[in-house]
This record gives C-alpha cells, structure tokens and sequence, in this order.
C-alpha cells in the first residue's frame, strides 16, 4: 500500500509502498479516504515528540474512510461500515489503510462526505474534552477563547453555544471575518488589544495559543473560574497563582473514545456543528498540503484524500 512517511525528523514526507497492516483482537482495520492535519502532527514532524515516536513511520492522525476488517473483540463497527477517527499512536492515516484501536472509531456522520468528516476527530475531541471534562462549563456561563480562529477553538465556540454559554474570543485580523460569522459575543484581535485589559468576569478560559496565555489569563477570571490550556500546562508557577488567586488552571490532552466520536457525529447530523474545509490533495502530493497547512491566516482544515 501506498504511506505518506517521514524517515528524518524535520524533513519533507515521501510516498512510499509499505506493508499493508492486519487488525489485532481490538482493532479496525480501515480503509482510508481522507485525513486531514493538525498541528499535533506537524509537531511530530518536526521532532518536538521525538521520546513518543521513531521514525521511519506514517504520518497522520485524524481519518475517515471504510471498515475493511476487525478483531474479534470489536463490536460497534462492521466491515462495510463508514467511519471517522483518530490514531494517537504508531504509524498513522496519511495511507491507504491504516488501523485505529476500537476506542479510537466511530460511525462517521452521515451528513457529511468523507473529506469533511476527516477534517473532524482530533479537534472536535480536544474542544469537547477541554470544555466539559476539564473545565466542566456549564449552560450561562462565559466562555474566553484564545485561538478561536484555528480549528479547535471554531469547534468550542460552537458547542458551548449549544448548551448557552457566552463566548468571547481573540483571534489574528485575518481570520475576523470568518469568526464573525460564528455568533461570538465579542472578538478580541489580540495584536492591537490587551485581552486581559478588556475582557473581564470569564468563568472558563481556553488557551489554544501558549506562550505566557495562561498567566495572562488569570486576570480575566471569576472567582471559582478555569483555565484550560491543551499545549503542554500548566507550569507549577502558574499552579501556585491560581491557587493564590482562588481559580483553576488545567492542563488535558485528547483522549479518543467511540462514545465522544459518537456525540460529535449526532451533533453534525443535527445540523448543531459546521466544519469548515479549505483545502484538499491527493495522497501523493502529502508534502504539499502539509506546507499548505503551515500557512498563516488560513481558516479552515487541510484534508489529504485517498482514492
């Protein structure tokens, strides 16, 4: 089979034919129709995980496509079956077949094609896992998210507005008018305003962006309010100030599970969420999409098809 593989860290991705992979007790053996790319994965490219992976290996995490096979043990997917999710381990999606732990797939939503349904796992499952497992933000609250512009913060503003709370955000000037259309409250460009000097009384904030975000954020907060950063925090200084300051900073990671997956694809199905594609290539042209999706003030998800 035909794999998009990095063989150095931080160089390009060559196409290359590899073994096609056979499903253990608890896995899906897929085959893939589109993937699409994260930062998470340029990450990875780059070396920055270098203690999680060896290469030479597949990229890719996010996918969509067809169950050709399963385990034994596998019970809620089928051969025959469509469906969506996320590797977070070994080699990936950008392929022709890929296999994905039976926690790790769902039935895709079926008011979607494949393109759009690969665009969806790793950052719908980091938006939802941020904002009600960690942050736990409840209807009428008010939602601050930094980033609200990329991916996962376009999918938070969307489900914290379906259980009614508030959302405010910060974003680069070239992706305000895309944000607008997104129903937030207020939209901070943060190059030319101070987020902390003009937004005030947030229960839950979500750092999307790094850097000095968390500590900065503090300042926004409610007593009792939550910060939630998904990039590598909080430091311990800043679990000391929280704590000082009488409010939460967490740290998360996505964890897939078929259940989340599950919820995420009703959602889409109900017409709830809208997934923004900018931008598709071939499998062959891996590389370029993956310089495509490096490219600042883009909105929307590069997605890698599969024929």
């Amino acid at each position: 089979m035909k794999a998009a593989r990095l063989n150095e860290w931080g160089q390009p991705l060559q196409v290359e034919d590899v073994p096609q992979p056979t499903p253990g007790s608890d896995e899906v053996l897929v085959r893939i129709r589109a993937a699409s790319i994260n930062p998470f994965d340029r990450a990875v490219a780059a070396g920055y995980m270098q203690g999680m992976f060896a290469t030479p290996m597949t990229m890719g995490t996010d996918f969509a496509g067809d169950v050709i096979g399963t385990g034994e043990n596998v019970q809620h997917v089928k051969p025959g079956d469509e469906v969506f999710g996320l590797v977070t381990f070994g080699d990936g999606t950008f392929a022709e077949y890929a296999i994905a732990k039976s926690n790790e797939v769902a039935p895709k939503p079926k008011s979607m094609d494949y393109i759009q349904a690969g665009a969806v796992p790793l950052a719908a499952l980091a938006a939802w896992q941020s904002l009600f497992d960690a942050a736990q933000l409840k209807p009428g609250e008010r939602l601050f998210v930094h980033g609200v512009g990329g991916s996962v913060g376009m999918f938070a503003c969307q489900f914290a507005q379906d259980i009614g709370a508030e959302v405010i955000g910060s974003c680069i000037p070239e992706k305000a008018a895309h944000v607008a259309g997104l129903g937030l409250s207020r939209s901070i460009d943060y190059q030319d305003q101070l987020f902390e000097e003009v937004v005030s009384d947030v229960d839950v904030v979500l750092d999307l962006v790094g850097g000095d975000t968390v500590q900065r954020s503090f300042a926004m907060l409610k007593p009792g309010g939550r910060v939630v950063t998904i990039l590598g925090g909080p430091t311990p200084e800043e679990q000391e100030e929280a704590e000082r300051r009488g409010v939460k900073a967490i740290g998360t990671y996505v964890q897939p599970t078929a259940e989340h997956l599950t919820r995420v694809a009703d959602m889409i199905d109900a017409d709830k969420i809208k997934v923004f594609v900018r931008d598709t290539f071939p499998l062959e042209e891996a590389q370029a999409a993956f310089e495509s999706s490096m490219q600042r003030g883009k909105t929307g998800k590069v997605v890698i098809t599969v024929a």
